[in-house]
């Protein structure tokens, strides 16, 4: 049955993951992409956060617009690349309590991470 959601168009085959108990937009998303190779991009906690300092999106937008956000800011075929990097500098460097600007290699292109790094 997931091969035939994977066939068709992707918010089509997002609908139809999501209408399913205890499918969110995520976890949607992450089926797609990893299982089903369409050109979304799912939003956890890391990548949310990470972007949002970075200035991707805004403090004050919902998953459905920091996703359109992420997907017009980096191509189709970086999507998997560029969530799967987001993840892991969310794990290791930008941390939601202590991060790591200083030894960040996005500072400079970090207005949270370059006020924070004044502060210390």
């Amino acid at each position: 049955r997931l091969e035939q959601i994977f066939e068709k168009p992707l918010e089509e085959a997002r609908s139809e993951l999501m209408s399913l108990p205890g499918v969110g937009p995520k976890t949607a998303d992450v089926m797609l992409l990893f299982a089903g190779g369409k050109p979304t991009f799912p939003i956890d906690t890391h990548v949310s956060r990470v972007s949002r300092r970075l200035g991707i999106v805004d403090e004050k937008d919902d998953y459905e617009e920091a996703r359109v956000k992420l997907m017009k800011f980096f191509p189709p075929k970086y999507y998997l690349k560029a969530h799967l990097l987001l993840i892991e500098h969310g794990r290791r460097t930008c941390k939601a309590k202590n991060p790591l600007c200083r030894n960040c290699v996005l500072l400079k292109y970090c207005s949270f991470g370059q006020l924070l790094s004044k502060k210390l």
